[in-house]
């Protein structure tokens, strides 16, 4: 079983043409930043098909080509937008139903800023009433993982046994020091039955996230934006992932996309194809054995999200 535990729900590609240029512009950035270079022509057309997605039928598809069984879906809330409440929780609906239009297959993560004054009865009721199946923060929109309404919101997440999934990198236009590592070790202790996956397993603070999850099993990190690396800089991608599983073991990896951000990049399904076969030895002798593949790609999400695992081979 592949699972992708981190996809974002675009209910509609912004209609205005300068918008969804200056949204791909963003995107080539940190593509090119990588070693990723793609051109607006190149990449303009593949965001439009596939961010016009409401009801998430064309990610099904692209999931079935790339042999990916089940995607995390998930809504990013930030108030600091101006969105009210009442547009909030309509857009964590339709990502609730859009997942279970698609049942086995989607799974949705709600978003709720824990800045919202009533965030705690929110969350639960995206829960409880829709259906989703835990809770997505960006705190680089700006508030501490470990703050007061945070921890408000993590009550109502720990009593309910969903994971967490929270941004956990560096990104061009947010406020990086919300996103530290450091910020998840005070949850991790305060909740130690609470599953954390932070995303992009810190990205280029990745010792700093690795140094926490050696003593916090609880927390977890997804390879979320490692696909660049893994297509312009796979000799340190495998580098970086050895040594990360040489001190933790792979039980805290998981398999994540951010897509669809980087799909016009490095498709999902040549990202999934990578990681099997690092099975393989490169030319410094680094390699995976096949338990640590099916870790990432499936049976850790699989326990976090509670999900029945089948006995099908690794696709090819």
């Amino acid at each position: 079983m592949i699972i992708d535990v981190h996809y974002h729900f675009f209910s509609r590609w912004p209609a205005d043409e300068n918008v969804a240029r200056n949204i791909a512009e963003g995107f080539l950035l940190d593509g090119e930043r990588t070693g990723v270079k793609k051109t607006m022509e190149e990449v303009l057309p593949v965001y439009r098909k596939i961010m016009d997605d409401p009801e998430s039928n064309e990610l099904v598809r692209r999931m079935d080509e790339g042999g990916i069984d089940v995607t995390a879906i998930c809504v990013v809330d930030n108030v600091d937008m101006g969105l009210d409440k009442e547009r909030v929780m309509n857009i964590n609906k339709r990502c609730a139903t859009a997942a279970a239009g698609h049942p086995g297959r989607l799974i949705a993560l709600a978003g709720i800023d824990p800045r919202r004054p009533d965030a705690p009865t929110l969350f639960r009721r995206c829960i409880e009433e829709f259906g989703m199946k835990g809770l997505k923060w960006h705190p680089d929109n700006g508030y501490y993982p470990n703050s007061p309404e945070a921890y408000a919101v993590l009550e109502v997440v720990n009593e309910l046994r969903v994971p967490l999934l929270i941004h956990c990198s560096p990104l061009p236009h947010s406020r990086a020091k919300y996103a530290l590592p450091i910020h998840l070790d005070d949850v991790a202790v305060d909740f130690p039955d609470l599953e954390i996956i932070a995303a992009h397993m810190g990205n280029m603070w990745w010792r700093d996230w690795l140094s926490l999850a050696q003593y916090k099993k609880n927390i977890n990190g997804d390879m979320a934006m490692w696909q660049l690396m893994a297509v312009s800089k796979p000799h340190l991608f495998r580098r970086y992932l050895r040594e990360i599983l040489d001190v933790i073991g792979a039980e805290q990896v998981l398999f994540g996309t951010d897509g669809p951000i980087f799909e016009p990049h490095v498709s999902n399904k040549d990202f999934v194809d990578i990681i099997e076969n690092l099975t393989e030895k490169d030319q410094y002798g680094i390699c995976f054995s096949q338990e640590e593949i099916n870790a990432i790609l499936g049976s850790n999400a699989a326990r976090i999200f509670r999900l029945d695992q089948d006995t099908r081979e690794p696709h090819k």
